[in-house]
């Protein structure tokens, strides 16, 4: 037999008061004289050992009730035959799984709720010396301690749906890490056992991480709702990687069914700014839809959008925000070397979204790359070390280059250092041979929406030389155009730099490329997937950043706002951009889904935050999986739950010490009661 509290066995010292009180009986005797003592000294020999008697079980009494009442105050109890412990508190580690799976709906409410309920009567029946440690997804500080029953109940209270979502076996290894600190440093933990509220999705619960434990004890509760379906807004993305004013606009919405059930007419809304748009879907069980909507802007600056479903069942990803720039101009600075050709700024001045400033090489300063989309190096026949590092640092930010040689490259020439730093082929030898331009790769996204359709009866441009690309381990590119002899002329990056390569010259010696529409195109082309794009969303509480191209005051910090939401980001400078990170648990616990102003003193952007559509996806684990799975990896004692038809219904019996304590109250009342009615029925 073991005991919550031992310190009140010192209470048994008391019991000496009432023995000393017995033996020692200080009650002042009175004389009478009688005539005659032979009849009263019977009397009183009689009358002395009736008291004496009902004196020794009054102290009977009143000794056995008090020992009662300090044993039941030191609750004993007989530890549980599974506590193979030597000593310490037991611990109950209640972990409830808060994600927005948790809030569908159950027999009796949202299952979130059900796992309150059910935790809430675990507590209550535990034993008092049980220590609680009470987990959600936050995994926060004050999750981090052991908590009695009474810090437990008030806890359980306060937890919410949230959009953090917690991998179980990672859980699951952080309650251990805890436990086995506070068993190091504070107190002497008994035996251990783990319960588990969670409806166990696929998607957020990766059970072959668990670890072997063979003296813990596990209770997985599997929460299941009523119905398993639902439909949501995957994601959302523009055909054209530029919107401008007057052009039309290809808005991309993909949308999920995942249910058994074909879907019709389901209507999908869409708001940008004051313009309002309803489709109706028709979406086939377990699978996809892709639609496209079209419409034009008529002003410029910063958009916002959304696009909505109904779905009767989840609610979390019924909506997905979006926002973007209608651009006014596009950066482009030229940098012209000693075989600039006429060319290239005569194509951007044709069109005023180009805004185009030209400077020489010997120019160049680093801070002409500030706020520039693209940067292009125009005849340059070498790259200096001080240029190329300057242009690398550039396209690390996500500046894009476009790179035109000279003609006649030196071998010493900096050319192959920079193009390896970018990660492209090098540039050998001129060749004269199999130059004619034999093939264009339609099918990369370079040429998309460029031609109605593949033309096959192209005008292409007249190349007299190219030079020769030496592809390196390193280079990561693709050909957009080909010469005869299998060379490209034109080639991308597809690293993670955005840098484009003319591997010919565009001197008159070195053919006519500049003279042809193809040439027009690509200067184009480029310059439209080198204008610097904003994310259209990002992902609350991933890794994802959010880019700031514009400078920032310095004194004033950048705070994301709307309406209801006021957040300071955390910052990250690099180089000339301010990166806003939405990552970790503050950003998850302040921020919900919808659009922001980035703002210092001014507004510096807009950004549209959703939540993760991790937990979109509806399948969970079956019970027999569940049960094998913690068996696979080394934990035999586990006892399984289903709650399919609501908590009050589902009774868990957790294994707990045999307690005596309300046993040990009874026997000290009712000797209590003994005492009394000595007291007072027995006359002497």
């Amino acid at each position: 037999m073991k005991f919550v509290y031992p310190e009140f066995l010192w209470a048994f010292g008391v019991l000496l008061i009432p023995v000393i009180i017995h033996l020692f009986n200080f009650r002042k005797y009175k004389v009478l004289y009688f005539s005659s003592l032979k009849f009263l000294q019977f009397v009183d020999q009689q009358t002395r050992s009736t008291q004496k008697l009902k004196h020794l079980l009054v102290l009977l009494a009143r000794i056995l009730a008090f020992s009662f009442l300090i044993i039941g105050f030191a609750q004993p109890y007989i530890p549980a035959a599974k506590d193979k412990s030597t000593g310490g508190k037991p611990v109950i580690a209640i972990y409830i799984d808060n994600s927005f799976s948790m809030s569908m709906k159950g027999t009796e409410g949202e299952l979130i709720s059900e796992a309150r309920e059910m935790a809430r009567k675990m507590i209550t029946e535990a034993s008092l010396d049980t220590r609680f440690m009470l987990v959600t997804n936050a995994l926060s500080g004050i999750e981090q301690r052991l908590v009695t029953k009474v810090d437990a109940l008030e806890r359980l209270d306060k937890i919410e749906i949230s959009s953090m979502v917690r991998n179980i076996a990672d859980v699951l290894e952080w309650e251990k890490k805890v436990i086995q600190n506070e068993h190091d440093t504070k107190q002497k933990i008994g035996v251990k056992q783990f319960i588990i509220f969670s409806d166990f999705q696929k998607n957020s619960s990766d059970l072959t991480k668990l670890k072997a434990d063979q003296e813990s004890f596990y209770y997985p509760i599997k929460l299941k709702p009523i119905e398993s379906s639902n439909i949501f807004i995957d994601s959302v993305w523009f055909t054209s990687p530029v919107q401008k004013i007057g052009e039309n606009n290809e808005l991309n919405v993909r949308v999920r069914n995942y249910g058994d059930q074909d879907l019709t007419n389901v209507e999908l809304h869409l708001e940008v700014g004051t313009m309002k748009r309803d489709v109706f879907l028709d979406i086939p069980s377990n699978d996809k839809t892709l639609t496209i909507i079209n419409f034009t802007e008529k002003n410029e600056g910063f958009k916002q959008g959304k696009v909505s479903i109904n779905d009767k069942q989840f609610f979390f990803d019924d909506e997905y925000f979006f926002s973007y720039t209608v651009a006014k101009k596009a950066n482009v600075l030229i940098i012209n070397g000693e075989n600039a050709s006429n060319g290239i700024p005569l194509v951007y001045s044709l069109d005023n979204f180009y805004s185009v400033k030209e400077i020489s090489q010997n120019s160049f300063t680093n801070e002409l790359l500030l706020e520039k989309d693209l940067v292009i190096i125009n005849g340059a026949k070498d790259i200096t070390s001080g240029l190329g590092d300057d242009l690398a640092a550039y396209a690390k930010e996500g500046g894009s280059l476009a790179l035109f040689p000279g003609e006649d490259l030196l071998p010493s020439s900096g050319w192959n250092s920079f193009l390896s730093t970018l990660k492209m082929p090098t540039l050998g030898t001129v060749f004269s041979e199999g130059v004619k331009i034999k093939e264009i790769n339609f099918e990369d996204p370079f040429f998309k929406s460029v031609f109605e359709k593949n033309p096959e009866n192209l005008n292409l441009p007249t190349v007299a030389k190219a030079y020769r690309t030496n592809t390196v381990n390193s280079s990561q590119s693709i050909g957009l155009i080909y010469l005869q002899n299998g060379s490209p002329l034109y080639l991308r990056s597809l690293g993670s730099f955005n840098v484009f390569l003319y591997t010919s010259s565009l001197s008159p010696a070195y053919g006519s490329f500049t003279s042809n529409a193809l040439f027009s195109t690509i200067l184009l082309r480029t310059a439209e997937l080198s204008k610097r794009k904003l994310p259209l969303s990002l992902i609350i509480g991933t890794d994802s950043r959010f880019p700031i191209f514009s400078k920032l005051k310095n004194e004033s910090p950048v705070h994301l706002k709307n309406k209801d939401i006021d957040f300071i980001p955390q910052t990250e400078i690099k180089g000339s951009i301010t990166y806003l990170s939405l990552s970790g648990l503050e950003a998850v616990e302040n921020l919900k889904s919808g659009t922001y102003s980035v703002m210092d003193e001014s507004i510096k952007g807009v950004i549209s935050l959703n939540y993760n559509r991790k937990e979109s996806v509806i399948e969970s684990y079956k019970k027999n999986e569940i049960t094998a799975l913690f068996e696979a990896q080394g934990i035999k004692n586990i006892t399984l739950s289903e709650i399919s038809e609501g908590q009050s219904l589902t009774k868990i019996d957790l294994e707990k010490p045999y307690e005596y304590w309300r046993r040990f109250i009874i026997l000290a009342l009712i000797f209590i009661l003994i005492e009394i009615a000595l007291l007072k029925f027995w006359k002497n």
